[in-house]
């Protein structure tokens, strides 16, 4: 997530899984191929590769998060081949921006969160990362933008 529009009044920002969308285009090519170019089993395996390059393709939404104080809102906006899905709620509803930490096989991996009033926890960043310093300077940027209501 990258922020894209930073005013006194609103902070926008976006996600593009981009990674995402060139392995699922990758995954569908060598699916084609297989199942073209091979006879059975083989060509079940690439039928396999093109299901899941659809399933990669559809289920990895551009997400937009935007903070608007003139409106006292906030607005995350997740935009797939499927539809669009809005979640809107109060800035006074936010309590908390926080860092969440996982590790697995000796990796530490991180996602951005928010937490409400109500305790309930909105992930900004669904998908963890591995960059530490890029999730910090998100919420920093959430943080600071939230503060100088």
């Amino acid at each position: 997530m990258k922020v894209i529009q930073q005013t006194v009044n609103l902070l926008k920002l976006r996600e593009y899984p981009l990674g995402i969308w060139l392995l699922s285009g990758f995954t569908a090519t060598l699916g084609l191929f297989l199942f073209i170019g091979f006879t059975p089993p083989v060509d079940y395996f690439g039928l396999f590769c093109i299901i899941c390059s659809d399933f990669m393709m559809f289920f990895s939404p551009v997400r937009t998060c935007t903070f608007d104080k003139n409106r006292n809102r906030f607005t995350f906006t997740q935009k797939s081949w499927l539809g669009t899905q809005i979640d809107d709620y109060s800035i006074d509803k936010v309590r908390d921006v926080q860092i969440e930490e996982s590790k697995f096989i000796g990796t530490r991996f991180y996602r951005l969160s928010l937490r409400l009033v109500s305790g309930k926890r909105f992930y900004l960043t669904p998908i963890f990362s591995t960059d530490r310093q890029l999730q910090e300077n998100l919420g920093s940027d959430i943080q600071k933008f939230l503060r100088s209501r």
